[in-house]
């Protein structure tokens, strides 16, 4: 069975030719093209991201026996079969065959085995040009297995949109392009797709080009509200339609359809130990595409861990070291697939809006995790989506979250994360953020009815009308210059002498404002990445988000300052006595919101 094609960079998709391939040599390739053109004694080598073959994870997870390769040439060539794997001093490479083949000017396709005595990392392979001129047209990776033990799986996309027509409709078209109506596409017939639009903006002859997409006009209830509707959507037509797995994904992605390929093989072919595993999709940065964000995480009790964070993958290292498994506790639905016999009546996901639903269906429903290099989405970076509103989620769902899980965070814990919370809030005059936070952790306290009881998206908009909103720099009272910002963001840390200055002024609150000329540059802090040292002695300062070119402007407050410190001691006091109760309160009752009955009084279907 095919496991999965050679890639080609794609404009629209990645041009990053080193996640791809590695060309030495007279080679014409060009990204319109999907075949290359190879000269003599040129060569090209596929240890990369999407071209190599994680054999360690295919033969401990699947069902098959051998891995071949697979390559579609004209002209003659050699080819060396190769095994890399992580070591502490880099990587090891393991040849394990050689051989030349094909005939001058002859089209043809050729097969060779790799033969190993370990499984161990990833199986590439590297082609040589023999002839004046050669072509290298496709490959791919083929898994020895018996027909009768593939179980064939159909998937069913669950995406949640709120006003991002530009990129679901792309995706969407792409796969009723690539699968859905492709013939030739060895998952037709093997996947449907669920679209709820929480902004009841897209136009439904635009999405539904077929019976295989569906389209659901959804209150705004947040993306737990708009995933756990896909899933309910989903289960209806599980047994007429023959669905067997949820496949839940983002709406502001973008994917190569070939992962979605590539995830339904793995779990066609899955060993019965592991038939209740999910599939993992890591995430990459959408300005720099060749950066891993993210490769499954664990929760931590909120301390979270993002595994493999930074990855350069132009690097053969780094796709070598994705090939190491570490313990992880969920995978984040920019693109997590899971049986969808763990979507039942009494197991469905928490109301908790955003922020952290994905966590706790993961800590309740996961126990093993495939990943696998070229399985991924591009999304843009978090520090790139500022938004105040966000502020109010951290520490509710954070709570909830470590409740209903039995989760060993301590009171004294959690006063501590707040207060430093609390604390970088004020230091960057962002008061409303501090006000948020404690918001969150005052109605986390309010317990387990006020929540069942509320209108998520009423609620959302409480929250949203009462942070900062994101303006157009041309309108707020500082003006904007961006040489200030580059210099912010290089503003080295403060000395010993200094940090211990600004611990006893409160990062220099207390001391009065340091006056600016007029032609002096104003303060421009960015919103996500910014430091006390940002704001030490400043009266006002421009917060720019970079990636929208939108800012607001924060001002030192005493008055402020002190009571925001006050509210927190409130809370400290309320945690006494209510902490610990609200815990157990969410412990032991939170099934209640992960019903059938809750969530159609809560999305008004009955």
């Amino acid at each position: 069975m095919k496991l999965q094609s050679i890639q080609f960079p794609r404009t629209g998709i990645c041009t990053e030719e080193n996640m791809y391939f590695r060309r030495s040599g007279n080679i014409d390739f060009t990204w319109d093209k999907d075949y290359m053109v190879m000269f003599h004694d040129s060569t090209v080598r596929f240890d990369t991201y999407f071209n190599g073959c994680s054999a360690e994870k295919w033969f401990k997870y699947t069902k098959i026996k051998r891995i071949t390769i697979n390559v579609h040439i004209k002209g003659v060539f050699r080819i060396t079969l190769m095994r890399k794997e992580k070591s502490l001093d880099g990587s090891i490479t393991k040849f394990l065959s050689e051989e030349t083949f094909g005939e001058e000017g002859v089209e043809n396709t050729y097969s060779f085995p790799f033969n190993s005595e370990s499984n161990s990392g990833m199986l590439c392979f590297q082609l040589l040009c023999l002839s004046s001129k050669g072509v290298f047209y496709d490959g791919y990776y083929d898994g020895e297995i018996k027909e009768e033990d593939i179980d064939y799986v159909k998937l069913a996309i669950d995406i949640c949109t709120y006003r991002r027509e530009i990129f679901v409709k792309k995706n969407i078209l792409a796969l009723n392009e690539d699968i859905i109506s492709n013939d030739d596409s060895p998952m037709k017939g093997h996947l449907e797709i669920f679209v709820q639009d929480n902004a009841s903006t897209l136009e439904r002859d635009e999405i539904v080009i077929n019976d295989k997409i569906h389209l659901v006009q959804n209150k705004n209830v947040g993306g737990a509200g708009g995933f756990t509707r896909g899933m309910i959507e989903a289960r209806k037509l599980k047994d007429s339609h023959g669905l067997t797995h949820m496949l839940v994904m983002d709406d502001d992605i973008i994917i190569n359809t070939d992962s979605i390929y590539r995830t339904f093989v793995i779990l066609s072919l899955l060993k019965d130990e592991y038939k209740d595993a999910f599939v993992g999709g890591a995430m990459l940065r959408l300005d720099k595409q060749f950066i891993q964000t993210e490769n499954g995480a664990r929760w931590n009790k909120g301390y979270l861990i993002s595994h493999k964070s930074g990855l350069n993958l132009l690097d053969v290292d780094a796709c070598l070291y994705n090939e190491f498994e570490e313990k992880t506790e969920f995978n984040a639905w920019w693109y997590c697939a899971f049986p969808i016999d763990v979507v039942q009546d009494d197991n469905l996901p928490l109301p908790i809006f955003i922020r952290g639903d994905d966590v706790e269906y993961g800590l309740r429903n996961l126990r093993h995790l495939i990943l696998m290099n070229g399985i991924c989405v591009w999304h843009e970076p978090f520090e790139n989506k500022y938004s105040s509103s966000m502020y109010y989620y951290i520490f509710r769902n954070r709570l909830i979250d470590n409740s209903i899980h039995n989760m060993k965070y301590t009171r004294r814990e959690f006063i501590r994360d707040l207060h430093e919370q609390v604390k970088r809030e004020i230091q960057f005059y962002r008061y409303k953020n501090a006000d948020l936070l404690m918001d969150g952790v005052n109605d986390f306290y309010n317990g387990i009815d006020w929540f069942k009881k509320q209108d998520g998206q009423a609620l959302h908009q409480s929250v949203m009308s009462r942070g900062y909103k994101l303006q157009d720099i041309n309108d707020l009272p500082l003006p904007f210059s961006y040489p200030a910002y580059e210099q912010s963001c290089r503003m080295p840390e403060p000395t010993l002498r200094q940090r211990i200055i600004r611990a006893f002024t409160y990062n220099g609150i207390m001391l009065p404002s340091v006056k600016k000329e007029d032609n002096e540059m104003p303060v421009v802090a960015p919103t996500f990445t910014a430091r006390p040292t940002n704001f030490y002695r400043v009266d006002k300062a421009l917060n720019y988000d970079y990636s929208s070119r939108r800012g607001f402007v924060t001002q030192k407050s005493i008055k402020e300052t002190i009571r925001l410190l006050y509210k927190l001691k409130k809370i400290k006091i309320k945690s006494r006595y209510k902490y610990k109760p609200t815990v157990r309160q969410y412990f032991e009752r939170g099934k209640e919101l992960m019903t059938i009955d809750f969530w159609n009084q809560y999305l008004e279907l009955k």
